[in-house]
This record gives structure tokens, sequence and C-alpha cells, in this order.
């Protein structure tokens, strides 16, 4: 049996159907830990409009929950916060099999707070406020 009919938009990329068919997602999945509410809104906002899909904890407790549910890309954690603070949650996802491989940025405001991680740890450091331009370039080499 031959075809007969014409091809419509043939010139159309259609690379991104591929990857929804092999179960990739579009968009690169972001988990963004902020104990200041304004901060993961602003996050949010900044990197949603870059083409990425955030989802916002506002501690460590809550980001497991997240992990447990969905795949991240990244994770950008807050070093001082209440209870756990950025720098053990980052121990624990290094201590983790599922987890250890992905990639994390921690911010602060606070500089000093980088005092109880390991000189040679893979982690990537970025001082608040944030800038969110230089923030999206790093983002875009790591993950894409």
């Amino acid at each position: 049996m031959q075809f007969s009919g014409k091809f419509i938009n043939s010139s159309l990329d259609h690379s991104k159907d591929i990857d929804v068919l092999m179960n990739k997602p579009l968009l690169k999945n972001i988990l963004f830990i902020d104990d200041d509410s304004s901060s993961g809104l602003m996050a949010k906002l900044y990197l949603e409009r870059n083409k990425f899909k955030v989802y916002v904890a506002k501690n460590t407790n809550r980001a497991r929950k997240l992990l447990g549910q969905f795949h991240f890309n990244l994770i950008i954690s807050d070093i001082g916060m209440p209870g756990e603070n950025g720098i053990e949650f980052f121990k624990w996802l290094r201590n983790e099999d599922t987890f250890k491989d992905i990639p994390v940025f921690l911010i602060s405001a606070h500089a000093s707070n980088l005092d109880d991680l390991d000189p040679n740890a893979d982690v990537e450091f970025f001082e608040k406020p944030l800038f969110f331009p230089t923030l999206i370039d790093r983002i875009n080499e790591v993950i894409i």
C-alpha cells in the first residue's frame, strides 16, 4: 500500500514529540528550598519564565516529600533555615544513592555560613540577593 496523501508542516521540528514518547520531561525540574516565602516566589517567577518547572519547599522536610514525588534536575537550597540547614541537607543528599548525583546550588546572604562545608564538595554557592540572569546562565550550563 502506497501513501497517497500529503505531509502537512513536514518542516516542523518534532524532536519534542519524541521526548514525550520516550517519557522525557520537556521542562527541567528545579527544587528550590528557602524558608523565606518571597524568595521562593521570586525564584519561581524568574525560573519559570525561563522554561524551568520550579517546586518550592519552605523546609527540608517538605523538600524530602517532593523528592519522593518528582524527578529533579537541580536543587537550590538556602543555607540558613530553621531546623535542618542547607548544608546538612546537602550532606544528606550526597549520602542517598537516589539523589547523590543531582547538582546542588547553595544560596545564602552570609558567606560565613560555608564554614561547615567541605572545600572539595561538589556544590556551587550563590550569594543573596540572587542575580537571576547569572543564576539562569549557570543553571543552563549545568543541566541543559
